[in-house]
């Protein structure tokens, strides 16, 4: 069996979305007066419930009091999920100075796509995660046309991924969210390292930490191939 581990790294410098989300910086513990040997830890300043790779549920857009947080969801529905990867075409995605946009018809020839089953996990994968570290990280990410969401969503999946951040166009939006929402699809993004996956049919386990009361935690996802 081959474990892929789909997860960015949390680390100062990483992309972020704008303000005002703040900044991931990572310092060391100050001394700790109650213990007399040296203690080694550290503190999280700036993380947030959409830092690095996250889960998040439809109270995203909806509330809590009108969906479900994240805690919520019980933990054996989020291990070992029927997942399936489809691959873009990187060159394409990956066009100096703008935006590409993914549209239903690139969705529908990727392989495996005949694959998808209602209730599958759908991750859209097009290399973007080896910009994790770059400032033009989100201002240069591919989107989903609204055709390539109404596709999407009529696959009936229980998570949909990818490897890019932003799936709206902002300068022109393509208004879709509403309908992704009120489906009732989990949202892991964005993921690194899909490139690597062989397997168009995979399994997926996304480990979300365990903090009640929100829409969307950083987690830990892979992907088990094979064996």
């Amino acid at each position: 069996m081959n474990v892929i581990d789909i997860t960015g790294v949390i680390q100062q410098g990483m992309w972020n979305y704008e303000k005002p989300f703040p900044e991931f910086r990572m310092r060391p513990l100050d001394r700790v007066p109650w213990v007399e040997a040296v203690v080694y830890a550290e503190v999280f300043e700036g993380l947030h419930s959409q830092t690095g790779t996250y889960l998040e549920t439809p109270a995203h857009y909806f509330g809590g009091e009108s969906s479900y947080y994240v805690a919520d969801i019980p933990v054996d529905k989020l291990v070992n999920m029927r997942c399936v990867v489809l691959m873009l075409n990187e060159a394409k995605l990956d066009v100096p100075g703008r935006r590409v946009a993914i549209d239903a018809a690139m969705l529908e020839k990727c392989a495996g796509s005949e694959r998808i089953r209602p209730g599958d996990a759908i991750l859209v994968g097009t290399g973007w995660g080896k910009y994790w570290m770059d400032d033009s990280y989100l201002e240069r990410s591919p989107y989903f046309t609204y055709d390539a969401m109404k596709w999407l969503i009529g696959q009936k999946p229980y998570l949909l991924g990818s490897d890019f951040p932003r799936w709206d166009n902002l300068a022109q939006s393509e208004q879709f969210f509403a309908e992704f929402y009120e489906a009732d699809i989990l949202m892991l993004a964005p993921c690194v390292n899909l490139e690597s996956v062989r397997q168009s049919e995979v399994r997926l386990t996304a480990l979300p930490l365990n903090i009640p009361g929100t829409s969307a935690v950083p987690c830990r996802a892979v992907i088990t191939q094979g064996g």
